[in-house]
């Protein structure tokens, strides 16, 4: 495997346009996501939408379309149930909005309705978390902060390692990846909660280095090929990076998958963003960050 892209020249940059289309796709769909978050119509967890986190354990098994049907009354407007990984199955995390309930009472209430619907399998409470309006307000806008200041951190990082060309490419493919991986999560329904902020930054880290990875390559060529095509050089760039690419993002797909499967539900959300965003990160090194500096040369040669 070390050696199947040893001396490829595949023509990538002879393909920027369908790249640019697909990723001005990922970049809608990005845009509907932050746009659904910010106005609170996706699938926000209980520290972004507020509302009630329990766990509770049942003495037997009991299906979620049970657990569902028995939650549905009026009082609970918006109920997620996620099963707990464990020997038998009887381990529930719920998550359940409440706006006309006082908050301290929403757990009691949610015990009441199981018990009632329930009465020959007895449910225990194990743990109950409650998050206000106003956290969670400030919470949503604390992750805002935390992936903007990340990318500024990333543009000024690349701008003094490189130059600004490269820092402005690298930038908007961070945000590509980013936003691509929010806009599916949100179109999925999925949650979006504190777990899915720490993946997209990860997600942004990974991307970052072997956006940069591909960079380096591109800024030693063009120190010694100075006559040669501005276009050709990158794709060389990319070609000779290729086999560290592919070999980097097959070894962290393995491991991702692994905790996709295997994991369980407490790091399901974080492996999933993960398995996308090194998919996307990789197509994004190659196919985007690249494809900007071409670009940007074509219209604006740097002397050579």
């Amino acid at each position: 495997m070390f050696h199947i892209f040893e001396n490829a020249n595949i023509p990538f940059m002879e393909h920027r346009r369908w790249a640019f289309i697909v990723s001005a796709g990922l970049i809608a769909l990005g845009a509907f996501g932050l746009v659904w978050v910010y106005l609170n119509k996706a699938n926000m967890g209980v520290d972004f939408a507020g509302g009630t986190s329990m766990e509770v354990e049942f003495a037997e098994h009991v299906s979620s379309d049970q657990l569902r049907q028995a939650l549905s009354v009026p009082e609970f407007q918006n109920v997620s149930q996620q099963f707990i990984h464990d020997a038998d199955r009887h381990k529930y995390m719920l998550r359940v909005f409440a706006p006309h309930l006082p908050t301290e009472q929403v757990s009691t209430h949610v015990m009441e309705v199981l018990k009632e619907n329930f009465q020959d399998n007895p449910v225990t409470l194990l743990a109950s978390e409650d998050v206000g309006p106003s956290v969670s307000a400030h919470l949503r806008q604390q992750a805002m902060y935390a992936v903007f200041w990340a990318v500024i951190a990333i543009l000024l990082y690349i701008w003094w390692r490189f130059d600004f060309r490269f820092s402005v490419a690298a930038t908007i493919t961070t945000f590509h990846d980013v936003l691509a991986v929010l806009g599916i999560f949100v179109l999925m329904k999925y949650e979006i909660s504190w777990i899915l902020i720490t993946a997209l930054l990860t997600v942004a880290g990974y991307s970052l280095n072997d956006t940069i990875v591909v960079f380096d390559r591109i800024r030693e060529n063009l120190r010694h090929r100075r006559k040669e095509d501005y276009k050709k050089i990158v794709n060389d760039s990319i070609n000779k990076t290729l086999s560290r690419t592919v070999i980097t993002s097959g070894t962290t797909l393995v491991v991702v998958l692994s905790l996709l499967v295997l994991g369980g539900e407490v790091i399901w959300t974080f492996a999933l963003a993960m398995f996308l965003g090194t998919f996307i990160g990789t197509y994004s090194s190659i196919f985007v960050a690249s494809n900007i500096l071409v670009e940007w040369n074509e219209r604006n040669p740097l002397p050579r």
